[in-house]
C-alpha cells in the first residue's frame, strides 16, 4: 500500500503561499503536532507582495471560519471593509447617452414561491420597469446608503445580508503567515536558484541560494508569474486568453481617504476610455487600478487618464505599471508539483477571482490529496476542474465586454467586434436573446450561476427591446401586492443596518 505524504513544500510567500500554509496546516495540524507531517513555505525575502487592495469574494467568510480565524481580528488587523456587490459604473449608455450603472448582488429574494424576475423585467407587462438588481436583492440600496451588512452587535459572520470583503493584501498575508506559524509551519527566508527533477521528471529537490538542497515530497508552486517550479524548471506550457480578453496593463496607486466620511460597500469598477477603473475601499484608505489595453493606449497616457479620473493629474507620477499575462497553466498538477495563485493562472480582477480559485484549489487539493506514489488519476481531475474554474471566469468577464454599447474609443468598438468569444457563451448569449438563463445553461459552475448572468443580461441592457415574454400571466392586482411584499422585505432589512464605517468602528472599541 503506498506510503502517506509526509512533506509539503510551498515555494513562495504571498496571500497565495501563506493561504496554502495556513489552510494546509488546519487540516494537518494533528500530523504536524505528532511529527507525521512537514509544511515547509519557503519565501523569497527580495520579492514583494504585488497586492494593492484586494477584493475577496462571498466564499472567504468560509476560508476563516475553516481557518480558525475571528472575523474582527481579521476586521481590523488587515483594514478590512465589508463588500456587498460589484458595482459597475459607465461601461453602457443609456438611449439618450447617458452613463448607465447596475450591481451584481450577492443576494437575492423570491417571495411565495414566483420567479418574480421573469414577470418584472421578461416584457415588463405592466408597463413597471424598475432596476432588476433593486427588484431581487436590497443591496443596492444598502450600496447607496453606504451601510454595513449587519447590525451592530451580530457575532462574527452573522449578518443580515451576504457579504465578502476587502482587504489589505500584504496584511492579509501576514495574519495568515501568523495562523500558519502557529500551527507549526516551517519558515525559510530564502531564494530558489534551481529545480533538480528525478528521471520520471518530478521535482526531486530545490537548490536554496543560502540554505543548499533542500528535498522535495509534493511541493506547491505559488511563485507568482515567473513560475519558477511548473513553468520553467518543468516547462509546462500556457494557455493565452488575450485573444478574448484584451486588456493587458495596470497601473496602480494607493490612496488615503480625504476626510473620515462613509465608506461605499462595494468594489467600483468604472469603465474609462481604454479599459476599467477599480477602486478597492479599505478601513483608512483606497486600493485603485486602471486596468486597460497597451494596444489602444501607452503607459504614460494611462496614467494621464486615470489620475484624470482620480481627480489630480499629479497622481501620475505615482502609479505603479504592473504587466498582465492573461491565461492558465496547460496543467496545474504536474507529476508532485502543484501551481497556484499567479503560477496556476490569471484573469484581469474585474470578477475578484483571484484568491477564490487558490482557495477552490486548496479544497480540491483535500478532494484528491494523492498518496506517496501520486496516482495520475487524481492529477487529471484536479486538472479538469481547474481549467474549467479558470474558463468559467472568462466566459463570464468576456460577457462584459462584449455586451457594451459604448462606441467612443476604438477600444470599445474592438471589444465588441475582435475578441473571440468562447464557444459556450457565444451559444449562451443567442439562447438568452429568447429565453432567460437557466441553472443548465452554465452547467458545471463553480463560481457564477444564472442569477449572476441575469444580473449581467438585466443590467446591461440586453432584453431591452428583446423577444422576451412573461412565461404565464400575472394578475396585476397580485403582482402589486407581490412587489409591495418585496419592497417591505428590503425595506426593514435596511433599515435594521447600521453606516458601514460605524460599523467598523465598532469592532475597534
Amino acid at each position: 500500500m503506498p506510503a502517506p505524504i509526509t512533506s509539503i513544500t510551498i515555494v513562495g510567500g504571498g496571500t497565495t503561499g501563506w493561504l496554502a500554509a495556513a489552510f494546509l496546516a488546519t487540516r494537518f495540524e494533528p500530523g504536524i503536532t505528532s511529527g507525521k507531517m512537514t509544511i515547509t513555505v519557503v519565501e523569497s525575502p527580495t520579492i514583494p507582495i504585488i497586492g494593492v487592495g484586494e477584493s475577496l469574494s462571498p466564499a472567504a467568510p468560509e476560508t476563516l471560519k475553516t481557518l480558525g480565524v475571528p472575523e474582527r481580528a481579521f476586521m481590523v488587523e488587515t483594514d478590512a471593509t465589508f463588500k456587498l456587490a460589484g458595482y459597475f459604473l459607465n461601461w453602457d449608455v443609456g438611449a439618450r447617452g447617458q452613463p448607465m450603472s447596475w450591481v451584481n448582488p450577492f443576494i437575492g429574494y423570491l417571495t411565495a414561491g414566483y420567479e418574480f424576475e421573469r414577470f418584472e423585467l421578461a416584457g415588463k407587462p405592466f408597463g413597471d420597469a424598475p432596476d432588476y438588481a433593486a427588484t431581487i436583492s436590497p443591496c443596492r440600496d444598502a450600496i447607496e446608503r453606504t451601510r454595513g451588512p449587519r447590525r451592530i452587535g451580530q457575532g462574527d459572520f452573522e449578518a443580515v445580508l451576504r457579504y465578502a470583503y476587502h482587504t489589505d493584501a500584504s496584511r492579509y498575508a501576514g495574519l495568515l503567515k501568523k495562523v500558519a506559524l502557529h500551527r507549526g509551519v516551517v519558515h525559510v527566508a530564502d531564494d530558489v536558484v534551481d529545480v533538480a527533477l528525478r528521471e520520471d521528471g518530478f521535482v526531486d529537490s530545490l537548490l536554496l541560494a543560502k540554505g543548499g538542497r533542500h528535498p522535495v515530497e509534493l511541493v506547491i508552486d505559488a511563485t507568482g508569474f515567473a513560475g519558477v517550479i511548473l513553468k520553467k524548471a518543468l516547462g509546462i506550457g500556457h494557455v493565452d486568453y488575450s485573444q478574448t480578453l484584451l486588456n493587458d496593463r495596470a497601473a496602480v496607486i494607493q490612496l488615503d481617504w480625504p476626510a473620515m466620511g462613509e465608506i461605499e460597500p462595494a468594489t467600483r469598477a468604472t469603465a474609462l476610455g481604454h479599459g476599467w477603473a477599480f477602486r478597492v475601499p479599505l478601513y483608512h484608505r483606497t486600493g485603485n487600478g486602471y486596468v486597460y489595453s497597451s494596444r489602444f493606449i501607452s503607459d504614460d497616457d494611462a496614467r494621464v487618464e486615470f489620475a484624470a479620473h482620480l481627480g489630480d493629474p499629479k497622481l501620475a507620477e505615482r502609479m505603479r505599471i504592473i504587466p498582465m499575462r492573461i491565461g492558465r497553466a496547460s496543467r496545474n498538477w504536474v507529476g508532485n508539483c502543484i501551481a497556484m495563485g499567479l503560477s496556476s493562472g490569471f484573469v484581469e480582477p474585474l470578477e475578484a477571482s483571484a484568491i477564490y480559485t487558490v482557495e477552490t484549489s486548496l479544497k480540491w487539493l483535500m478532494n484528491y490529496f494523492p498518496t506517496s506514489d501520486f496516482p495520475q488519476s487524481l492529477a487529471d481531475r484536479y486538472n479538469q476542474r481547474t481549467a474549467a474554474l479558470y474558463d468559467e471566469v472568462v466566459e463570464y468577464i468576456a460577457l462584459h465586454y462584449h455586451l457594451s454599447n459604448r462606441a467612443d474609443t476604438a477600444y470599445w468598438r474592438a471589444q465588441r467586434t475582435e475578441p473571440k468569444l468562447p464557444e459556450r457563451l457565444a451559444e449562451n448569449l443567442a439562447i438568452w436573446r429568447h429565453a432567460l438563463p437557466v441553472q443548465a445553461d452554465v452547467q458545471p459552475t463553480n463560481y457564477f450561476d444564472h442569477n449572476t448572468y441575469l444580473a449581467a443580461l438585466f443590467g446591461k441592457g440586453f432584453y431591452k427591446g428583446g423577444e422576451l415574454r412573461p412565461e404565464r400571466t400575472l394578475d396585476p392586482g397580485e403582482w402589486a401586492q407581490l412587489r409591495q411584499t418585496i419592497d417591505d422585505t428590503h425595506r426593514r432589512a435596511i433599515n435594521a443596518l447600521p453606516g458601514h464605517r460605524e460599523l467598523l468602528d465598532s469592532f475597534r472599541r
